[in-house]
């Protein structure tokens, strides 16, 4: 390199240093167009269209670096990495190749096998192809050169999470705390999440806790805030006004109230209105279940659709919401709140609905900035947000009692005629199978419910079941691959309460929505949890001709089971105190006829019942949706712009 091109190149690398990227760029690009040949300049345009997350641009300068840099290990290592950013994005390069990127990072590891960098690489594009035990190899071989490298047990961790291995995954993450992270606050999310996993919701309150304490942005405390109020709710002991309190400490504290925006919405109470949902969870995802025939079914005539999707993995079922439905697709995934903002206010969007609450991957905070006139949140969640800036929440009078729970929502609680849910089962569903008893000669009680639901109280109450009813045996589900130490424990609970422990089964990971439909086939009678009640599964075991005994409590979350049983028309299985619980349970269990009908008429009267009538169910929230524009529009006609709340 002669001496200006030289001068040249330290020029932009400082450039680079001082961010200035863009001068940096030109400098480069001159120097190019004069010495096409310069591999400095292709590895520092490379690296700074990476920064940039321009991956097709960082892959083009580093192929070239690559071809004019001989055996460089840390060229081919680059070129791997943009190569495997460039296939996972949400818009993959078009030449991103992951075998490619697996063929150069290997060469990168023959060129230099102790080169941590290209170990960790090649670690993380095998599982993005699904070759778990690849990637624990070469996050092993990186350990083993660099046994102090945090970054690689956080890697481990969440191979082993994603792998439901959650104890090993706790003690990667134990291991990146003791390591003194820089970032100790999201580890102590990610262990809280896997205590809740593992059934230790004690422990998992109080790690969220500790990580909200130690998270060094607004942005983490919130997100961290939010997982520990989803997680107050399998606290078995938890007062409902304690829930309601804490959701409503995260709102005032995280979004003040502040002056309303002017939106320029047509203030027509009577034109066709534009709802848009919000979601994670348009995929592979028990809201979808839910979602998706409303989607279908809303008339275009009375509202046009808008699907903000947050989703990060679509999936088939995302494809077929968007091809199957009448809807608009926006996907925000990579955007911003304030980026949203500006897309839900330029789509002119009406009435904005979220469908996560404090779930997972939750866009409660875009709520916060108001994008919408009219913000109702419905389907994922099983109370109130706490946002003041969240107007409505969708129910019935069966999970809501008018008198009973409204002190415990910010938002105003709207009630649909029948059902807050409507239900729409999966077409490759299995059909119900006999019933156990004739087989088993005995009675299989059992739930498929979230093993976070679980809770020493409720097993007390089972245990009484069982103990009531000779030779009966209970089923549950538990993902996680600790299931022999997870049997052990409950084993013991059983037989400190009298129980041969030989009575349990414990059901792995089911890696279908079928093969969890096929599980139903075991039960005779399924047990509903609570504090915090079922709802998939119980629409599922009901599909499936599983008659499910749910005992109402005095929030939404403990009501949900009997708002489900009585839209069926089966509230005799609904029970006030859990003395009524056992006693019903008991009772159908000697119940063969009873049994059999049920077994051979649910699946019937569930999609006979309003909570499959998709057409007069999406109506009745199109309703919904219509008085409250009509009540928007008749206050700020009127030129008062304050979010008065009053029922619709």
């Amino acid at each position: 390199m002669h001496g200006a091109s030289k001068l040249a190149l330290e020029h932009a690398e400082q450039l680079c240093t001082e961010g200035r990227d863009l001068e940096a760029a030109a400098l480069c690009r001159d120097l190019l167009s004069r010495d096409p040949e310069n591999l400095e300049a292709h590895f520092l345009l490379g690296n700074m269209a990476f920064r940039a997350r321009d991956w097709k641009i960082a892959i083009f300068h580093f192929r070239e670096a690559c071809c004019l840099g001989g055996e460089n290990p840390v060229l081919f290592n680059n070129l791997g990495l943009a190569l495997l950013e460039g296939a996972q994005n949400s818009a993959p390069v078009a030449d991103a190749s992951l075998e490619e990127a697996r063929h150069v990072l290997k060469k990168a590891l023959a060129i230099r096998p102790d080169y941590v960098a290209a170990w960790k690489n090649l670690g993380l594009l095998l599982r993005e192809q699904g070759d778990t035990a690849g990637a624990h190899h070469c996050f092993d071989q990186a350990l083993a050169i660099a046994p102090d490298d945090f970054s690689l047990w956080l890697h481990k961790g969440a191979l082993y999470t994603s792998s439901y291995h959650f104890d090993l995954a706790v003690g990667c993450y134990q291991r990146v705390l003791a390591l003194s992270p820089d970032d100790p606050a999201e580890m102590l999310n990610r262990l809280a999440t896997l205590r809740c996993y593992l059934g230790e919701i004690a422990d998992a309150v109080v790690t969220f806790e500790q990580a909200i304490s130690h998270a060094p942005i607004r942005e983490q405390q919130i997100c961290y805030a939010s997982n520990r109020l989803f997680t107050l709710h399998y606290v078995p002991d938890m007062p409902p006004p304690e829930i309601a309190r804490a959701h409503r400490e995260w709102g005032t504290t995280y979004f003040p109230v502040a002056p309303p925006p002017r939106f320029a919405n047509s203030l027509d109470p009577h034109r066709r209105l534009r709802v848009g949902y919000v979601s994670p969870d348009l995929r592979m995802n028990a809201v979808s279940f839910f979602i998706q025939p409303v989607l279908a079914a809303h008339d275009p005539a009375q509202v046009e659709v808008f699907c903000y999707a947050n989703v990060k993995k679509p999936d088939i079922v995302t494809a077929q919401l968007q091809e199957g439905c009448r809807v608009i697709w926006r996907d925000i995934v990579s955007l911003s709140d304030d980026e949203t903002l500006r897309l839900i206010r330029n789509d002119r969007i009406d009435i904005l609905v979220d469908l996560t609450g404090h779930g997972g991957e939750n866009r409660l905070p875009l709520f916060g900035l108001c994008p919408a006139p009219v913000q109702v949140t419905w389907i994922g969640y099983p109370d109130t947000t706490g946002l003041p800036a969240m107007d409505y929440r969708i129910t019935d009078a069966k999970a809501d009692p008018p008198g009973m729970t409204e002190h415990l929502h910010t938002e105003e609680l709207v009630r649909l005629p029948h059902s807050f849910l409507c239900y729409s089962p999966g077409g490759d569903f299995p059909p119900e199978g006999p019933l156990p008893l004739l087989t088993n000669r005995y009675v299989t009680f059992g739930t498929m419910s979230n093993f976070s639901k679980i809770n020493a109280p409720l097993m007390d109450i089972w245990c009484n079941i069982l103990a009531q009813v000779p030779f009966s045996r209970l089923v549950l589900r538990y993902r996680g691959q600790e299931r022999d130490r997870i049997y052990g424990e409950l084993s013991r609970h059983l037989a400190n309460r009298g129980i041969e422990p030989g009575r349990l089964l414990l059901l792995g990971h089911a890696r279908s929505v079928v093969e969890q439909m096929r599980a139903y086939h075991l039960l005779d009678v399924s047990l509903d949890t609570f504090p915090y009640n079922g709802t998939t599964t119980t629409c599922e075991a009901l599909y499936m001709g599983v008659p499910v005994i749910t005992l109402a409590g005095r929030s939404h979350m403990a009501r949900v089971g009997a708002s489900l049983l009585e839209t069926v028309g089966l509230e005799d299985l609904v029970a006030e105190s859990a003395e009524e619980y056992v006693e019903k349970a008991v009772r159908l269990a000697g119940d063969l006829r009873r049994l059999l009908e049920l077994r051979k008429g649910l699946r019937g009267m569930l999609m006979a019942s309003p909570l499959t009538d998709r057409v007069t169910f999406t109506a009745q929230v199109e309703q919904a949706y219509r008085r409250m524009w009509h009540r928007w529009c008749r206050i700020h006609g009127n030129g008062d712009i304050c979010r008065e709340k009053t029922h619709p």
